[in-house]
């Protein structure tokens, strides 16, 4: 065990080296798909030597680079299944991450395509209303593997991809006035807005070595300013971390800030919101990525004290 003078002279990644990865569990899936970091990942597949994602492009009509523990990429796959479309998969190491984030533009997993044509990740892509997901819940996506071409008008693409269709029934009447309700209510307990709360949250953080030589246990959080699942996880996170104060450090992380590229890759982070719970002697107990219920969270923090 390295001692709290060592531990406050060495860098994040010599912090984290000395984490044991013995204990780590499988990720919880988020609620719903949503585009995560790139990370290092093992390559996987067949023996010989990998082809390159430049080699594999336009070899196949529907073709998804993924990454193996990444949530996102199983439930786009699902989705993919569902629709009776039979993708052809591979899993990217850090070169054919690399190539790709070159080739496209996007930090993201999965990556799609549509014979040479790069349709995005789960819900974004070059353009807007792109994706792999709202282009397949358009029908658009099948349209594309059709025909080779998309709709003309991309506005109405955008509506009908992203767009749930009403359902007028008391239910969602009834729905919409407790959302309205709770929603002034949580302004009105907590009047900033998610991201800058994250933002807040993030800013009032230890420096993750001191955290680590603080003698407790630290719970890590990866988000995304864009993450749908982080915003609506951050009141909780937030009310966490006032009941847990000086039992339990809680350092927060932009994963999608690249100078906290070198975390993302150490802690092996391909989803976010992305949890890491360390044991106040260093190691990481357990990993958890999505939309955590609280009573899963307040376990996994109580195994921290």
């Amino acid at each position: 065990r390295l001692s709290a003078a060592v531990a406050r002279s060495l860098r994040p990644d010599m912090l984290l080296a000395s984490l044991s990865l013995a204990a780590w569990q499988p990720p919880l899936a988020p609620a719903r798909p949503r585009c995560s970091p790139v990370v290092g990942m093992s390559a996987g597949g067949g023996g010989g030597e990998a082809a390159t994602p430049d080699e594999l492009i336009g070899g196949a009509p529907l073709l998804v680079f993924a990454a193996e523990a990444c949530p996102y990429c199983l439930e786009l796959r699902r989705e993919l299944a569902s629709a009776g479309l039979e993708p052809e998969v591979h899993m990217l190491d850090a070169s054919g991450r690399e190539a790709l984030r070159q080739r496209t533009g996007q930090r993201t997993v999965p990556y799609v395509f549509v014979g040479e044509r790069f349709v995005g990740g789960c819900d974004d892509g070059p353009e807007p209303w792109m994706g792999a997901m709202p282009l397949l819940r358009s029908g658009a996506l099948q349209q594309l593997l059709d025909s080779g071409s998309l709709p003309a008008d991309a506005a109405a693409l955008q509506a009908t991809a992203r767009t749930p269709v009403p359902r007028r029934n008391v239910a969602l009447a009834a729905g919409s006035a407790l959302a309205a309700a709770s929603l002034y209510a949580y302004q009105r307990l907590d009047p900033l807005d998610p991201v800058t709360l994250l933002r807040k949250l993030e800013a009032e953080s230890p420096p993750l070595p001191q955290a680590l030589a603080s003698g407790r246990g630290t719970l890590v959080e990866f988000y995304a300013p864009w993450c749908a699942e982080c915003r609506e996880m951050a009141p909780m996170m937030y009310r966490l971390e006032k009941e847990y104060a000086g039992r339990v450090n809680f350092v927060l992380v932009d994963g999608a800030d690249p100078k906290n590229e070198q975390l993302v890759s150490l802690f092996s982070v391909d989803g976010v919101p992305h949890f890491g719970f360390i044991s106040a002697e260093r190691k990481l107990l357990q990993t958890l990525i999505g939309n955590v219920p609280r009573q899963a969270m307040e376990a996994s923090l109580r195994r921290l004290l």
